[in-house]
């Protein structure tokens, strides 16, 4: 599956841009981490695209009604496994390879640095910082639904400081800003 059909899956089966765009976000962060790690970018790239696509549609039986379709598809064994183990509470998958580790470390984190851009002014992660999502994320009342707990678990688990880990993704998502819906408002002259 090339990227072009992994995103048409993605808009057949997520009527939500908001779904989409964390779709997106994660994509981005794990090109991302792939291209630093010298790892295979696509594969990557398509973990993050296709893993909460049968999410929106299909909610109690995520993410094993998306992985039967996939591997129905023919869909790389790696993707598929890496899916698996972002939800191992219910697959009993582990996150174990870096593509895996990866995955867990950048799902719940982009949802609330999205969130962090959100209530700027500007409503662009190009005015986030390090410095402001870590002081978000110990408000527990703010984006009160994303897992303090699994946020400094997903760090550790790829070995890197949740600083750096923040600072990433920052990267990442600001290259991809408007794909993601975070280029923000124009601000009056």
């Amino acid at each position: 599956m090339d990227r072009a059909e992994a995103y048409r899956l993605v808009c057949e089966h997520t009527p939500s841009d908001s779904l989409r765009r964390h779709m997106l976000a994660v994509e981005a962060c794990l090109r991302w981490y792939a291209q630093e790690l010298g790892e295979d970018v696509e594969t990557w790239g398509l973990t993050g695209l296709l893993h909460d696509f049968d999410y929106e549609q299909h909610p109690d039986e995520h993410p094993l009604w998306g992985m039967a379709l996939l591997e129905s598809r023919g869909v790389d064994p790696t993707i598929v496994k890496a899916i698996a183990s972002h939800y191992a509470e219910k697959t009993g998958v582990t996150p174990e390879t870096a593509l895996e580790r990866h995955l867990f470390a950048c799902d719940e984190l982009t949802g609330f640095i999205a969130a962090v851009a959100y209530v700027r002014p500007s409503k662009s992660i190009r005015d986030v910082e390090v410095k402001s999502v870590t002081k978000k994320l110990k408000e527990a009342s703010f984006a009160a639904a994303v897992s303090r707990d699994d946020v400094r678990k997903g760090a550790e688990m790829i070995g890197v400081d949740l600083n750096e880990h923040i600072a990433n993704m920052l990267a990442a998502m600001k290259d991809r800003a408007a794909d993601l819906g975070l280029e923000g408002v124009p601000t009056p002259a």
